[in-house]
């Protein structure tokens, strides 16, 4: 008889799931280990995901880097250029996630390099036993949180796409191009009638941001 009826259950029209009868199954009537997702099962943690190499774009999949920015970018972790969004500076990308290889424990140094067991905390690229001061671990990541934009000030306060930390803030910047290092005072000088020398967005003060490893100019200064 059980037999019959699985497969009487195997061939009904408009039967979208069939196991055997007696197999373990959930309360949704999925196989242990999977819930259902739309009209299917899938694996637990998988419903609702992007095919590898594919983020959200919208309420579609896109491949990453080609999300057009009117579909919403990150706004911590993505920046619009060329009208897509892609990883703002100082992230790289890994699959659909924008990450931090200098700290990220999960993406250590590359994509592939995952930190774990006595050595699961990642620094300035490579899995340690713990992390050096004035670094503390947020989330197995070693980062100083004075000037972290993704732990600033505190573990897992991010700052926005356009802003930077510094002394613990997010703060708007602006990039100074060709300026290796501070002092580049003149840079961030606004002489123009709307900020900077030609009357561009720059002003405030050259500050170095370790972040992205490049010297900006910071509205509200340095500290």
């Amino acid at each position: 008889m059980r037999a019959l009826l699985a497969g009487l259950l195997a061939v009904l029209p408009g039967c979208l799931i069939t196991y055997t009868v007696g197999e373990a199954a959930d309360d949704a009537g999925c196989p242990t280990g999977q819930v259902v997702c739309g009209d299917e099962c899938a694996p637990s943690g998988t419903c609702g995901e992007c095919p590898e190499g594919q983020v959200q774009c919208g309420d579609e999949c896109a491949p990453a880097d080609t999300c057009a920015c009117d579909q919403g970018c990150d706004e911590h972790a993505e920046t619009c250029q060329a009208g897509v969004c892609v990883c703002r500076d100082g992230l790289t990308r890994c699959g659909a996630a924008c990450v931090d290889p200098r700290a990220d424990p999960a993406h250590c140094g590359e994509c592939d390099g995952a930190c774990g067991g006595a050595a699961d905390v990642c620094q300035d690229s490579v899995c340690a036993a713990a992390c050096d001061p004035p670094r503390r671990a947020c989330d197995g990541a070693c980062v100083d949180v004075a000037v972290d934009a993704l732990h600033c000030g505190a573990c897992g306060e991010a700052c926005r796409a356009d802003e930077i930390c510094t002394a613990g803030q997010c703060r708007r910047y602006t990039e100074i191009p060709g300026c290796a290092a501070c002092p580049c005072e003149d840079a961030c000088e606004a002489d123009g009638e709307d900020g900077g020398e030609d009357g561009g967005e720059a002003g405030g003060a050259c500050c170095d941001a370790p972040f992205l490893g490049a010297p900006v100019c910071v509205e509200d200064g340095c500290a």
